[in-house]
């Protein structure tokens, strides 16, 4: 097996990101986000190889203590499950935190929404929605599936209420899936850790999706404080 750190390395730079090599660590030049990415184990299979890792990333002025999300994959090697994972993480978590950094965002869609506090000022919050991964084994009859980057959030908004009026960072994974039997499941998890208010909210949703066979979608969603102002 390649490192891990390698892996990383090369995977970020076949995306064109540059980035500065370190111990235990990589620094993104572009953005100053260190990555840490850990391999834990290659559970057995009876086809492909899996993998399970993690990636940790931080920023000294977004997230000085980082945020970390789970990797499950699985390829014809170990190198290539991994190598899968991290570049999956590359195409929908890291484009997220890179326009977390930017005044306008240039790979997502976001909103704004400023909530009213006691003493009278408003907080000022930002949604940025990442790209979403959608697969389905039938196509849909009738129009286009209903579905676009906010529907995560907007269909869920009373589960994620508390997230949204908190004057906190959050890094939140969403995914859903509805089988050809007419079952949901769902993960849920912010800032790495499983959070069974949205996996419920989430199950829920996907039962409302027409039948598609087997259909899963996921995304990646940060919300942040913009600003401390007048409501």
């Amino acid at each position: 097996m390649t490192s891990i750190m390698d892996l990383t390395a090369l995977a970020m730079e076949k995306r064109g990101y540059s980035v500065t090599r370190h111990d235990t660590c990589l620094e993104h030049r572009d953005s100053g986000f260190i990555i840490k990415p850990v391999f834990f184990d290659s559970p057995p299979s009876t086809t492909l190889i899996r993998s399970n890792t993690a990636i940790t990333i931080s920023h000294p002025d977004l997230i000085p203590d980082g945020v970390f999300e789970y990797q499950h994959t699985f390829g014809a090697t170990l190198d290539d499950a991994i190598r899968e994972g991290i570049d999956q993480w590359l195409q929908v978590d890291f484009v997220v935190f890179l326009d977390a950094l930017r005044d306008t965002p240039e790979q997502c869609q976001a909103f704004d929404i400023t909530f009213p506090q006691p003493d009278g000022a408003g907080l000022n919050r930002r949604a940025l929605l990442g790209p979403v991964g959608h697969m389905a084994i039938e196509a849909i009859s009738g129009e286009e599936h209903p579905f676009c980057a906010c529907c995560f959030l907007t269909k869920n908004f009373e589960a994620f209420r508390p997230l949204l009026e908190a004057d906190a960072f959050y890094g939140i994974r969403l995914f859903a899936a509805h089988n050809d039997r007419g079952a949901s499941q769902a993960d849920c998890r912010v800032n790495g850790q499983d959070w069974e208010v949205g996996k419920r909210a989430l199950v829920s949703y996907a039962d409302t999706w027409p039948q598609a066979g087997l259909e899963w979608r996921k995304q990646y969603v940060i919300l942040q404080t913009r600003s401390h102002g007048p409501a």
